[in-house]
């Protein structure tokens, strides 16, 4: 064993390996910091194998591969080729709902072509230093491969996106330093406690370990000569005592998910203007600096208007005033690929037009995250 396995499990606080059986009900996760945790949500509908990790990104809500390899996902509508099912892929049914993930952890000392994979998700919000947190994920092997062990979460303040298919060596908060058995109807959950140094917004599944630094052993059914494992169901949740929020000044936007629409309370116009008011530049450096902080970041701008005028002009008037803000985001920096734009007019009022103060928070502009 080497010096960094010694040190990892000295100073990790080294998971529990729990067994259920498929159906079993799930505690409730309305505390969860994980989105789409049970690989549910879907941005475009259900298809197909994957050969890619841009395939398992481009499919999976809120989750994305780390890597140059390719994660899969199980349940309905996704079709295993005959020949990955004649190798014993897809006969595991999820732990609950309808679909799971899979990845490869161990087998590149053997020749395995993409023989390390991670997925990763954006967390709902950063976690905060100091405090403590539960994680944990539900992990079972493809009952003809082998099983090791080293799996586990890793916790990162930017998104990964190693140009790899193979080991990505970094040192997870919490990983099974068992190996974790099983097989077609098993489940184990792999768990640990760790308070955050780092205000983290990412997490990444697998295994961050060298073949050599890893255990393996054959399973009941052993056919193949790499380990591979179906992931469900993960949690991150505060420990108590529950420290107040961090000073983040992005806390207010939290969770950021994609779908959701948050104001720039401070963008403000005049009747019948487009041009972005200087107390509003405050507000743009914020959104500027989001964008920087999360660089896959997509986002459309919505402008709004007041009841005064008419209807065509006022659909006019919101679109030159989304415009504006895309405009300044584009000098700034921002790629324009990541920015559209869109006027509302007066079909979208926050306040009453009877009064001038109600007429002017009517007069503003909005954010939606289409993709994070």
């Amino acid at each position: 064993m080497t010096y960094r396995s010694v040190l990892l499990i000295a100073t990790s606080l080294v998971s529990l390996l729990v067994w259920l059986k498929p159906g079993a009900i799930l505690n409730d996760d309305a505390q969860n910091l994980v989105p789409n945790s049970g690989f549910e949500s879907f941005s475009i509908l259900p298809h197909g194998w994957f050969y890619r990790g841009s395939d398992f990104t481009a499919l999976v809500k809120d989750w994305s591969s780390a890597s140059e390899a390719s994660p899969d996902m199980y349940g309905p509508n996704i079709n295993v080729p005959d020949s990955w099912q004649e190798k014993g892929f897809g006969r595991k049914r999820p732990r609950s709902g309808n679909y799971m993930a899979g990845i490869t952890s161990f087998g590149c000392t053997n020749g395995k072509p993409h023989c390390r994979e991670y997925i990763q998700v954006n967390l709902k919000e950063p976690l905060i230093p100091g405090q403590a947190y539960h994680v944990e994920f539900w992990a079972s092997p493809l009952h003809t491969g082998i099983h090791s062990n080293n799996l586990g979460i890793l916790f990162t303040l930017d998104k990964m996106q190693e140009k790899t298919d193979r080991v990505v060596y970094k040192e997870p908060q919490v990983f099974s330093s068992r190996i974790v058995p099983g097989n077609e109807y098993i489940w184990h959950k792999i768990q640990g406690d760790f308070t955050a140094d780092e205000a983290y917004k990412f997490l990444v599944i697998g295994n961050f370990f060298g073949d050599e630094e890893t255990l393996s052993s054959e399973g009941s059914e052993n056919s193949h000569n790499f380990a591979y494992y179906y992931i469900d169901d993960v949690k991150v949740n505060k420990r108590p005592p529950i420290l107040a929020g961090s000073d983040d000044e992005f806390a207010d936007w939290y969770p950021l998910v994609e779908d959701k629409v948050i104001p720039l309370n401070h963008i403000l116009f005049d009747t019948d203007r487009y041009t972005i008011k200087d107390e509003g530049v405050a507000e743009l450096k914020k959104l500027h600096k989001i964008l920087q902080e999360y660089p896959t970041m997509e986002i459309e701008i919505g402008g709004h208007t007041d009841f005064q005028g008419s209807f065509e002009y006022n659909m006019t008037l919101s679109n030159r005033r989304a415009k504006a803000v895309v405009n300044y985001l584009i000098r700034c920096g921002i790629e324009p690929e990541r920015l559209s734009y869109i006027g509302y007019g007066t079909t979208r009022p926050v306040a009453t037009n009877t009064t001038e103060q109600g007429r002017q928070q009517n007069r503003r502009v909005e954010f939606r995250i289409r993709r994070i």
